[in-house]
């Protein structure tokens, strides 16, 4: 709360010290800033001339216990002057134009000068010229009397509303001289003046009245006849004064809500005159009884006092009737019981105060509402069990200052807050002495005779206590004492619940009378705590350096692991990208030694076949080439390689192996030929850049393959090498310039049909087969096919002979080979040319033993070569000789006419 309302008045502050150092105040006065006002202080400087206040908004001025003499004119131009304060002065008369031009003026101070007649302030005229005039004071001037009927005595003012006129030295009002020409006055105050007459003071509009310390001793009812709207009147401190007697007339006041008759020694009292009183002080008179006739009448009382009285006996009945009232104060009296039932029907009753009465015993009081009871200095002695337990909204008991030796445990309230029992007769504390407050929050029991510390487990029930008094008993310290130290340690403990430490002092031993208790055993729970903790001492600095070292050891420990963890992972990492670069090195070599040979093969075989119009001058071949090897490799090669594919045992005839070695190079060029096509034909994924070839050793077939291949082949040269690109992209041989000739197969049956991938120059020239759409402008066609001699077909189609083979390349120029063209041979063309009756027909047992011998001879050499070369067949997917031999003879037996077989496609051109 005090912080916000620091951050409130900040601003006001600031806007205050910026203010004065906007303004230019006097060096005399202090001037600052309240809310939005300027004040000026120049009070109780000795200044006997007035400071200048030039373009100064000034609202409040203060310049009293100064030594001015005449009222400051020269503030008439001050527009803004709300507040002038001017008492404790010697100014001594007011003139009839001193406030002329005062026009905002509304409290004007002329207290405690030195004004010694009532017409030197010229009331007539001078209050006239201050419109806005509110208040003023006149208190502690010599003015005399208002008895004189002369009109220019009279006050005039036609905004006043509240008049100081205490301690004027005024002893006689009479008549309206003093309050005819104030219309709007509402308060007056004649306190303190020595008026041995009042008379009547007529006035409508006055409200509050202070009569207080006047001398008066009688008061009639004419005079409140004239005050028909008074309020609030003041009559205390009349010693003399007889109010509201039986024996005089009732003083009858209707509309009176506030009644101060203390201290005017008063014996009796009538109040039925007053209906609507709210608040009655009756304080210090010598009232004896109070009964249910004293307030009857006044059923809307709210407080009444009557302390410091004499008080004896109070009615069952007193103070049923108010049903209104709050507070009820009856110290300082001689009560000495007290009914249960005296409250019990005032149900908003809030503080009752019974204190200083010679109560010696709590009894049960009944009351639903009141929540502070105070008898405090009662002389009580003994409690009964059952005294707050008909008090249900209690949250405050004083019972200090009694002569209370003992609490009963029985003693119950779920309301109780604060219970003081300060300066009484307390010994001892039991466990169930406040076991029944649980709502107990502040516990007062300094000032008793305590001497032995109260267990903590006393207060257990008493969660809510944070404030505990405890001074001014007669401890005994026993310092080594485990429950004082306990107990000592709930009071201090944080928070701390001990609110009297400095006067916790002790009583015994006598080395520390009169010591507090931190001085007292301080000493003793240091050396105590220096010798028990020696060994406490060195074993925490021993198990301290202890766990700095392990902590230390733990932490190299960690380090070197997080070392040689770091090592193998960079190793593991080196690892890695080594194995990363070999795994890459290997395949970029892979990949490069594959296009190499594969760029090296396809450029020698390129580079060796002829152009078109060179292989139309090329000489005819005299014997059939298995291969492009065949056609280039030497004698000794050729040697080789058919030793190579013999069996080393030497089972079979030079014939034989010549006979088995044409035929497996045929197949393995049908095998590689029909592999190129399928290359072909196959779909490649668009990185072939970075891919490689794979073979497939059960079909013989070459796939392109880009797995683990992360980087293109290196060290390629352009100049020698293909890229791997162009290897890649490669589709088929259609670019070559052979291509460019449409051979066309001769219609053969199925079974005589070999995988052919080109024409033989005889079939593209025979003239024979012009109807297939062969070329008349070929110059192959001018030429004269070779007439086969007829023979019979037999199982094999290519006789090789033992002797060594004919040249590769047949010299069509030459006369010799032109004689050589006319004769008949098994293998001078690509076609053979097959007589037969009927073709379909199958031979018949009639045939030559001749013929017969050689069926049988060459279906014997189909099986040994099936059996040899079953692997390749399966490949290549081509017949064997002897099966070609046997459907050639079943299907010339089924035929019966004359067919052309042709012969594999030997790589003499591709």
């Amino acid at each position: 709360m005090a912080m916000l309302l620091l951050m409130l008045l900040l601003p006001i502050f600031l806007v205050a010290v910026s203010g004065t150092a906007a303004v230019s105040c006097p060096a005399s006065c202090k001037c600052y800033w309240v809310v939005d006002s300027l004040y000026a202080n120049c009070s109780r400087r000795g200044l006997s001339v007035y400071p200048s206040f030039d373009n100064v908004p000034l609202e409040h001025l203060d310049l009293s216990g100064n030594r001015f003499e005449e009222f400051p004119i020269q503030y008439a131009d001050m527009d803004s002057l709300l507040y002038l304060d001017l008492s404790n002065n010697k100014i001594d008369n007011l003139a009839a134009n001193a406030l002329i031009g005062f026009t905002s003026l509304r409290t004007l101070l002329l207290a405690n000068n030195s004004i010694v007649l009532w017409s030197e302030i010229s009331p007539n005229e001078a209050f006239k010229y201050a419109p806005s005039l509110k208040r003023l004071s006149l208190s502690g001037n010599r003015l005399g009397s208002f008895a004189s009927a002369d009109s220019k005595m009279q006050l005039n003012s036609q905004s006043l509303t509240e008049l100081d006129l205490s301690a004027a030295q005024i002893s006689v009002v009479g008549g309206d001289i003093l309050v005819n020409k104030l219309p709007n006055l509402q308060r007056l105050s004649l306190a303190n003046n020595q008026l041995t007459q009042l008379l009547r003071l007529p006035s409508k509009s006055l409200r509050e009245l202070d009569l207080s310390n006047c001398g008066l001793q009688r008061l009639s009812s004419t005079f409140f006849e004239a005050l028909p709207n008074l309020e609030v009147l003041n009559i205390s401190h009349n010693t003399a004064l007889q109010f509201g007697s039986m024996d005089e007339d009732l003083i009858v006041a209707y509309e009176l809500l506030k009644l101060d008759a203390s201290y005017c020694n008063l014996d009796q009292i009538d109040l039925s005159g007053m209906p609507v009183l709210v608040e009655v002080r009756l304080r210090g008179n010598l009232l004896r009884l109070v009964d249910e006739h004293t307030f009857a009448n006044n059923t809307m009382l709210e407080l009444v006092d009557l302390s410091n009285n004499v008080v004896r006996l109070i009615g069952n009945e007193a103070f049923s009737k108010l049903k209104r009232l709050k507070h009820l104060n009856l110290a300082y009296n001689e009560i000495a019981y007290l009914d249960r039932n005296l409250i019990r029907g005032n149900d908003i009753l809030l503080e009752l105060n019974l204190s200083r009465n010679i109560i010696q015993k709590l009894t049960k009081i009944v009351s639903n509402s009141v929540r502070l009871i105070n008898m405090s200095w009662c002389e009580i002695s003994s409690i009964e069990n059952t005294a707050l337990s008909s008090l249900s909204a209690i949250q405050n008991l004083d019972l200090s200052n009694n002569l209370i030796s003992d609490i009963p445990n029985l003693m119950h309230s779920e309301t109780l807050q604060h219970l003081n029992l300060a300066n009484c007769r307390l010994s001892t504390i039991r466990n169930g002495t406040f076991s029944g407050f649980p709502e107990l929050a502040n516990l007062h029991l300094n000032g008793n005779r305590l001497t032995n510390p109260i267990p903590p487990a006393y207060f257990r029930a008493n969660k809510f206590l944070d404030q505990i008094w405890l001074g001014d008993n007669p401890w005994i310290c026993e310092c080594h004492n485990p429950m004082f130290v306990e107990f000592y340690d709930y009071l201090t403990a944080k928070p701390p619940k001990l609110k009297d430490r400095i006067h916790l002092r002790c009583a015994s031993p006598a080395v520390f009378y009169g010591q507090l208790w931190d001085y007292a055993c301080m000493s003793v729970w240091s050396a105590s705590a220096r010798s028990s903790s020696g060994e406490k001492v060195w074993s925490a600095i021993m198990l301290t350096i202890l766990a700095l070292g392990l902590l230390a050891l733990m932490l190299g420990c960690f380090q070197k692991m997080m070392r040689q963890r770091k090592k193998r992972n960079n190793r593991r990492e080196l690892n890695e990208n080594h194995e990363e670069l070999r795994r890459i090195r290997d395949l970029n070599d892979r990949m490069m030694r594959e296009e190499s040979s594969t760029t090296l093969q396809q450029t020698n075989e390129i580079s060796v076949l002829p152009s078109y119009e060179d292989a139309l001058l090329m000489p005819k071949l005299e014997r059939p080439a298995k291969s492009m090897l065949d056609l280039t490799a030497t004698e000794r090669k050729r040697k080789q390689l058919r030793r190579s594919h013999t069996h080393p045992d030497g089972d079979h005839s030079d014939g034989e192996v010549e006979q088995q070695l044409d035929t497996h190079q045929r197949f393995r060029s049908v095998e590689m030929l029909s592999n190129r096509d399928k290359e072909r034909r196959a779909q490649y994924g668009p990185h072939r850049r970075t891919g490689y070839m794979e073979y497939n050793t059960q079909s013989g077939s070459r796939r392109f393959s880009i797995e683990d291949s992360r980087f293109p082949a290196a060290r390629l040269k352009q100049q020698n090498l293909q890229s791997a690109e162009q290897i890649g992209n490669f589709q088929s041989y259609e670019n070559s310039p052979y291509t460019k000739r449409k051979p066309k197969i001769a219609e053969i049956p199925p079974f005589k049909r070999v995988n052919m991938m080109a024409e033989s120059v005889e079939f593209l020239t025979d003239p024979e087969y012009e109807d297939l759409g062969v070329k008349s402008g070929s110059p192959f066609a001018k030429r004269k096919p070779k007439s086969p001699p007829s023979i019979q077909v037999s199982a094999q189609v290519y006789t090789v002979g033992k002797g060594q083979l004919d040249p590769a390349v047949e010299d069509y120029f030459s006369s010799a080979q032109k004689k050589k063209a006319a004769s008949s041979s098994t293998i001078a063309s690509d076609f053979q040319e097959l007589t037969e009756p009927d073709i379909t027909s199958l031979p018949d047992e009639n045939r030559s033993n001749d013929s017969t011998s050689n069926s049988k001879l060459s279906m014997e050499t189909g099986k040994r070569k099936k059996r040899k070369n079953s692997a390749s067949r399966r490949v290549s997917g081509n017949f064997s000789a002897a099966a070609a031999g046997d459907s050639s003879s079943s299907s010339c037996e089924d035929v019966g006419r004359n067919a052309q077989v042709h012969k594999p496609m030997r790589e003499t051109l591709f």
